[in-house]
């Protein structure tokens, strides 16, 4: 007699790590696959990563871009954001791409760019990490070095229950980063209400969830 069969697994991740890759084939590798790619790929000192993001990993990361543009324009504060940024510096020989990189004191500088050169630009004032699967390097490590000041990650699992995940924000305290219930660039906004947003459009939708963050924001502040 047959058993039935238990649950499917859930797809996770893909992440693989190449060793002794110099800076050289680094550079060579994030020329040659520039266009229609879908892997993320950080570096650490002759480590190369490359992850491919489940579609979930996206659909969580321009949900809370959504939350930070509904911000931003009901607040009237400029913002230059960049979607999956190559950030990287050969002298520290570190490389990472978050899921988004934004500007806010420093947009003007951005303002029209389509890249960005930390030889000669500022480092964004936040970036945004989604995690489905955990990294093997600790990109921590890799902010700090960078002059990172403000990380937001969303940290959940594959699967139906995606959107009820972990939200942290965490700010750079000399070469740590602390974990706090409010950050640098939107000091007003605290994390549970970003959590609330999630499972508001988790439950009722995104635009029921928007409207309703434009009424918090509007009596907030």
């Amino acid at each position: 007699m047959l058993k039935p069969f238990g649950k499917k697994p859930q797809p996770s991740e893909y992440r693989t790590i190449l060793k002794k890759v110099n800076w050289q084939r680094y550079e060579q590798v994030l020329a040659e696959m520039e266009r229609n790619r879908t892997a993320r790929f950080s570096y650490y000192r002759g480590n190369l990563e490359m992850m491919t993001p489940l579609d979930e990993h996206e659909r969580c990361h321009k949900l809370i871009e959504s939350l930070i543009l509904t911000i931003t324009d009901e607040m009237g504060i400029k913002i230059e954001s960049f979607k999956t940024p190559t950030l990287k510096r050969e002298d520290l020989q570190l490389g990472v791409e978050p899921d988004t990189a934004y500007y806010i004191q420093t947009s003007d500088r951005m303002a029209r760019r389509t890249k960005i050169d930390l030889a000669t630009d500022p480092v964004p004032d936040l970036i945004l990490e989604v995690e489905l699967s955990r990294s093997d390097f600790n990109k921590f490590e890799i902010y700090a070095a960078l002059g990172i000041p403000e990380v937001w990650r969303y940290i959940s699992k594959p699967g139906d229950t995606f959107l009820k995940g972990q939200f942290f924000i965490h700010y750079l305290d000399g070469n740590i980063y602390r974990e706090e219930d409010y950050g640098l660039a939107f000091p007003f906004l605290p994390v549970g209400r970003i959590l609330q947003f999630i499972d508001q459009s988790d439950v009722s939708g995104l635009a029921a969830a928007l409207r309703d963050l434009r009424l918090w924001a509007e009596e907030t502040v």
